[in-house]
């Protein structure tokens, strides 16, 4: 009779030690690229232990020194989980579930919670579609997400890098141990009609927290310019905002929302999740964002208006933490007139010329 060894990869690596014979066991966690023993305890029979490491290693397990289990993902059913409703968490690092199938030569299961944008694309084909919550029978999980332990943003838990200080798509390829590069297969949208027959611009002026947006009044100053050459205005933002010289388009579904961006002659947006579906659907942006240096979003037919002069950068400023629950969080000004000073020195004239070039050359 021998008790039996149970070992896991349900987003961390575990081994459990099932049955009546007491026995002491000394089990080693280890990364088989660096031969580093990642995490090591002792346990007897009917106890387990797991180590904390969630992102991807390449785990060989050993018991009493002896190896009994080689890490190999070929053929094997693989899940992530993209841990995040947001629309530019989703289209930057849904490519990367492709990208690891073909690495590692397994069949991978994705679960995201907008699979209706991906699931009938052809480099697609290959991933099998989940809803969040829905339950299956994987060798190893994953899931990719921004994560905080203790309140802060994690580093050697969820991600082997703090996520702030990297690029957003790097946020995945680090959690699935792929090389970082910036992919973009597209979304399932087929173009409608033309919805406003005159030439216009796409705007998008809302985001998640208040040092993303540029102030409200900034938009229609530059609406009015923009008018004055005879293009219209389109907001394109899900929030209502009812600004002068714009056309407010809140509440749109999602195919209006592509279709507006398809015909539009530009975008311009924030570091928010419209113009991560403008960069999905190969379209130019012209993003005003000084909050976090030129690469963390995407790159790809990407026009940035940044303002060194003042303060900038914050985002990624390891002394810092974001507070999500503070829509003024503005780390180094906060409750004083320059509060938010990189993107309201970022004045509309500056947009305007610089888009004006950019109309001149597409």
């Amino acid at each position: 009779m021998k008790n039996k060894i149970e070992i896991t990869f349900k987003y961390e690596p575990k081994v459990e030690i099932k049955g009546d014979i007491p026995k002491e066991y000394l089990i080693e966690f280890i990364n088989s690229d660096t031969n580093i023993v990642e995490h090591s305890s002792k346990i007897k029979n009917n106890m387990w232990t797991k180590c904390n490491k969630r992102y991807h290693i390449p785990w060989d397990i050993r018991i009493n020194g002896e190896i009994v289990h080689k890490w190999n993902l070929k053929d094997k059913n693989i899940r992530i989980s993209l841990d995040s409703k947001s629309i530019g968490d989703t289209l930057a690092w849904a490519p990367q579930a492709v990208e690891f199938a073909k690495k590692y030569k397994c069949k991978v299961t994705l679960s995201t919670f907008h699979n209706e944008w991906f699931k009938t694309l052809p480099e697609y084909k290959n991933i099998n579609f989940i809803h969040p919550g829905e339950s299956g029978n994987y060798y190893a999980c994953y899931k990719v997400g921004w994560y905080m332990t203790e309140g802060k943003w994690d580093e050697g838990i969820y991600h082997p890098t703090k996520p702030n200080t990297i690029p957003l798509i790097q946020a995945a390829t680090d959690i699935l141990d792929l090389p970082y590069k910036e992919i973009n297969y597209g979304v399932n949208f087929k173009p409608k009609s033309r919805p406003i027959k005159e030439k216009y611009i796409c705007i998008g002026p809302h985001s998640t927290a208040g040092l993303k947006e540029w102030p409200y009044h900034y938009w229609e100053e530059l609406a009015s310019m923009l008018n004055g050459k005879g293009y219209k205005v389109v907001d394109i933002s899900y929030e209502d905002h009812n600004k002068k010289n714009i056309i407010n388009k809140p509440k749109l579904n999602w195919i209006d929302t592509f279709n507006y961006l398809y015909h539009a002659e530009y975008f311009i947006g924030l570091g928010s999740g419209l113009s991560w579906f403008n960069w999905a659907m190969e379209k130019p942006t012209l993003m005003i964002n000084n909050f976090i240096p030129y690469g963390y979003e995407f790159t790809k037919g990407l026009t940035k208006v940044e303002d060194y002069s003042v303060c900038n950068n914050c985002w990624v400023d390891t002394k810092f933490q974001f507070d999500k629950g503070n829509w003024d969080w503005c780390p180094r000004n906060q409750n004083t007139l320059s509060q938010h000073i990189c993107h309201k020195n970022i004045k509309p004239q500056k947009v305007y010329q610089i888009l004006l070039q950019l109309l001149k050359f597409k």
